[in-house]
């Protein structure tokens, strides 16, 4: 089975393959990468329920694979249906399935009748499947316990390298069905792309905007990476800018106007209590939590007319002034060890990036194109850095190498910034506008797959805007 994983020599991309490997260039939106065939089998059963239930369970699988753009899902089933489009879910998270029409369906059914007697226990025909173009091969096993949760038994073959890739066994009540849906996925994305970190059943926080251009209403809002589960944290009264995950599960940090001044707030996503963060009364952007330490942050602000970065230790209540320049320095990332800070700065007299080494304090001058740039982060694993860029009245979203070589622009809009990682690293998560006016003036929030370019939007409420992602 092809393995699409990412690789760095000097911001260079490589497409990995069992059986051989091949420089990619670094043209993002390279279209030549080939979608791996998986077939699905065995997500039936002659009980009417349990086979509901399963192809339930089926279709939110194919969903959230083809949202990767790297399946191409092929369904071995009793009634054929089509896999549902990244456009056939809602924001409420419903599904809508197109029944395939009939000569459509009879070629199908044709086409894949010998594949419809298989044992999850018993190895493959490899043979058989190879012929038939399959590279990977999903075989399931449906069924109810006693107290009627549904049972799944999956296992996954790699055809190509004729070897299981996982098996799993699932049981989920039927308020569960989706999460268990989002863990089989996430095996599968592993398998095929390489990657020890998936994403389907992580969480996106945001700010969503609601009324007119004159009285935007702010709120952080939190949803589940399908766009499910989606609810408000604040409610609208302060204006609110820029959540990021805290290292602690369920906080949050954010930037909050309270009386009159931005400042830097801790949110509760369970009891929604908020709490003031150290003793600035003006801050500018919420901050950077420490990677290992999560009582230590970055943050912007404001003292004397000055724009500088401090660290904040929040059990000790002490911040050590990192930068001491009469320009603007702001938006400061940590490196993956916490060693490291990258930040903004227009001490040059346009907006640049700068790493700081947090022991020497010795600051360096990585961008060198054109263009205004701010908003730099780290990636998890170090070797990049993703950023917004300005030029000629666009917006862009690139990544560059820690040193500032191999800038590549990745994505650009009338207004496109704010890119952080996912935990793999494989992906960004930002927010775009595509123009001015119109409905495209709404702010909506895309990830890419910064090996392939495929760019996918996150499922927001349609009549909110949704700007500042951070993705957990």
């Amino acid at each position: 089975m092809k393995i699409l994983k990412l690789s760095l020599l000097i911001l260079s991309f490589f497409l990995v393959s069992k059986q051989a490997i091949a420089t990619l260039n670094i043209d993002i939106k390279n279209s030549e990468i080939a979608k791996t065939k998986i077939l699905f089998v065995g997500f039936e059963s002659q009980n009417f329920t349990v086979s509901n239930e399963a192809k339930q369970v089926l279709q939110k699988v194919i969903f959230n694979l083809k949202t990767t753009n790297l399946v191409e899902p092929l369904i071995q089933n009793n009634i054929y249906q089509t896999a549902p489009d990244e456009q056939s879910i809602d924001a409420s998270n419903n599904l809508k399935t197109e029944i395939l029409p009939e000569k459509q369906l009879e070629k199908q059914l044709e086409k894949q009748s010998q594949f419809r007697s298989v044992d999850i226990n018993e190895i493959p025909d490899f043979e058989k499947y190879l012929n038939a173009g399959i590279e990977g091969l999903v075989l399931a096993q449906v069924g109810h316990d006693p107290i009627g949760n549904l049972e799944i038994r999956v296992r996954m073959w790699d055809i190509l390298d004729r070897k299981q890739t996982f098996g799993k066994f699932y049981s989920a009540s039927r308020d569960n069905h989706r999460k268990t849906a989002n863990m089989i996925s996430d095996e599968i994305y592993k398998s095929i792309s390489g990657e020890t970190i998936s994403h389907f059943n992580s969480q996106i926080v945001y700010v969503s905007e609601t009324g007119n251009f004159r009285k935007r209403i702010k709120k952080i809002s939190l949803i589940d990476f399908d766009g499910a589960n989606y609810r408000n944290l604040t409610d609208g009264q302060e204006m609110v800018l820029t959540p990021i995950f805290s290292k602690r599960r369920g906080e949050l940090y954010y930037l909050r106007y309270f009386q009159g001044h931005p400042q830097i707030f801790n949110l509760n996503t369970r009891t929604l209590r908020s709490q003031k963060v150290g003793g600035f009364r003006n801050t500018t952007f919420a901050p950077s939590v420490h990677p290992k330490s999560p009582d230590k942050i970055l943050l912007t602000a404001i003292e004397n007319g000055n724009s500088d970065i401090h660290e904040l230790n929040i059990a000790q209540n002490f911040a050590k002034k990192l930068t001491k320049s009469p320009a603007i320095d702001t938006t400061a990332s940590y490196s993956p060890d916490g060693n490291s800070i990258v930040f903004e700065s227009d001490r040059d007299g346009s907006q640049e990036l700068y790493v700081m080494n947090l022991e020497t304090l010795s600051q360096n001058k990585i961008s060198n194109g054109e263009g205004s740039y701010s908003k730099p982060m780290w990636s998890p694993d170090g070797k990049l850095i993703a950023f917004t860029k300005q030029k000629n009245n666009t917006f862009f979203v690139g990544v560059m190498n820690s040193k500032g070589m191999g800038e590549k622009l990745l994505t650009s809009a009338y207004l496109v910034e704010g890119a952080r990682w996912s935990p793999s690293g494989r992906y960004l998560i930002y927010s775009k506008k595509r123009a001015p006016y119109g409905k495209d003036s709404i702010p909506r929030i895309f990830i890419m797959d910064i090996i392939t370019g495929h760019e996918h939007e996150i499922p927001t409420p349609k009549d909110e805007g949704a700007t500042d992602p951070d993705w957990n």
